[in-house]
């Protein structure tokens, strides 16, 4: 496969098949996917998330600063789903950094093609029946940016309304699999399990939480409702006994919420006094598709834009149609 480099925007590039391009006074290479990584739940391969996603601002913005008369070329892995990864952060970088709108994201990448990048899918093996491109995926960041939910840093380490130390310690699935996808309205979470006295377990490289894990991390968020798509697998009470509202809404997965559900569940979410905390038994499907609802209608967002913005802030969630 030949070498290609493409000139992005000023002293950006990008370049793959490059084993052999030289680091020369007029170029200086390096390789962010070294250091991030997707991880793959099924046959998915992204977006990246969201801390990874400001991760490679900041390693952009040092390379740029380091090396200050050069170009910078972001080498990318043999094949199409690294690179359509290294084409997302880029757009995010230049959206975030340079405050781009995505139409002129769009426009500096017209020149791929199907040969070069791959849509996002679902997080199973199945055969995908929606395509999430990396345009949703810029989109859905751009809304964010707009709604001020994610900046460049006030402060270290301090994303606008997303403190991303604080981000990346519960999207660890060891340490809670959880994610604040819309600042100061909706957590999203795995969901609990009835493990007696215990606050966790580890079967077969898989961690369960009880209730009572996620109670103390809840009142250090400011939770005040939990709400529970799928079938009871814990008791609701372990939840109400310290304060914090508890709501069953059972809908089958893999299917839309009935209109009953989502009139329910948007009253919720008006009349609560905190964040509300939301799980499936994933915190994937069921999840994902309520909380984008309440984003379409309440926050600005376009279906796909809603579908993007919570790819990249809480990975492997559903991705189908709105």
């Amino acid at each position: 496969m030949a070498s290609r480099v493409h000139e992005l925007f000023d002293r950006i590039c990008i370049g793959q098949y490059i084993d052999a391009f030289p680091t020369t006074k007029k170029f200086q290479c390096f390789q962010p996917q070294k250091v991030l990584r997707y991880v793959p739940y099924a046959d998915d391969f992204g977006p990246m998330n969201l801390a990874s996603t400001t991760r490679f601002v900041e390693m952009l913005d040092h390379e740029l600063d380091s090396f200050p008369n050069c170009k910078i070329v972001v080498r990318v892995d043999p094949g199409r789903r690294d690179f359509t990864n290294a084409v997302y952060l880029l757009g995010a970088y230049l959206i975030l950094k340079l405050n781009m709108p995505c139409e002129e994201v769009r426009n500096l990448f017209c020149w791929l093609d199907d040969s070069m990048v791959e849509s996002y899918r679902d997080a199973t093996y199945q055969e995908s029946d929606f395509d999430l491109t990396l345009e949703d995926c810029w989109r859905g960041l751009e809304r964010g940016l707009k709604n001020g939910w994610v900046r460049l840093p006030s402060e270290p380490g301090l994303w606008g309304q997303i403190d991303i130390a604080e981000y990346a310690h519960f999207d660890d699935p060891l340490n809670a699999d959880l994610h604040i996808v819309v600042p100061g309205k909706f957590v999203a979470f795995r969901g609990p399990f009835d493990l007696g006295s215990r606050e966790y377990s580890d079967e077969d490289g898989y961690r369960k939480f009880s209730p009572k894990h996620y109670v103390s991390i809840f009142q250090d968020l400011g939770v005040t409702d939990v709400v529970r798509l799928n079938e009871p697998e814990y008791d609701r009470g372990d939840f109400v006994a310290h304060g914090i509202s508890h709501h069953d809404l059972y809908f089958d997965d893999c299917t839309f919420p009935p209109q009953d559900i989502v009139a329910r569940f948007l009253a919720i979410a008006d009349a609560a006094r905190g964040l509300v905390a939301v799980h499936c038994k994933a915190g994937l499907g069921r999840t994902g598709t309520l909380i984008a609802l309440h984003m379409i209608r309440s926050c600005g967002f376009a279906p796909r834009e809603a579908i993007g913005w919570l790819r990249i802030v809480r990975p492997g969630r559903w991705s189908s149609h709105l």
